[in-house]
């Protein structure tokens, strides 16, 4: 056999063996680019999200003028951390289960 024909042979055997495993492609980068990357830029959005509540928590308490404002200051600060991080968790759980290549 020419090298031609060899070569030729080959990139056909590779075309074939593409084409069989291209499902395993999209899971793969489903599952090791896509989903990360999607998690990697959620979990940061909602870290800027949470410091710049810290942040506003922190200028609410130092104009506190008595300790009943400084306890309501500290109240609404855990109560919307506690909606924040439940709506958080919920959104990643939906997300990962819309993510998911095999469903």
């Amino acid at each position: 056999m020419e090298t031609q024909a060899i070569s030729s042979e080959i990139q056909n055997a590779q075309n074939s063996l593409f084409s069989a495993t291209a499902p395993l492609h999209d899971v793969w980068r489903q599952t090791w680019i896509e989903w990360p990357v999607a998690l990697a830029s959620e979990s940061l959005r909602f870290a800027a999200h949470r410091l710049r509540a810290h942040s506003d928590f922190y200028g609410k308490i130092q104009n506190c003028g008595s300790v009943p404002e400084f306890i309501e200051a500290q109240s609404k600060f855990v109560r919307s951390a506690f909606d924040d991080y439940g709506t958080e968790a919920t959104k990643v759980i939906k997300d990962a289960t819309q993510h998911t290549p095999l469903s």
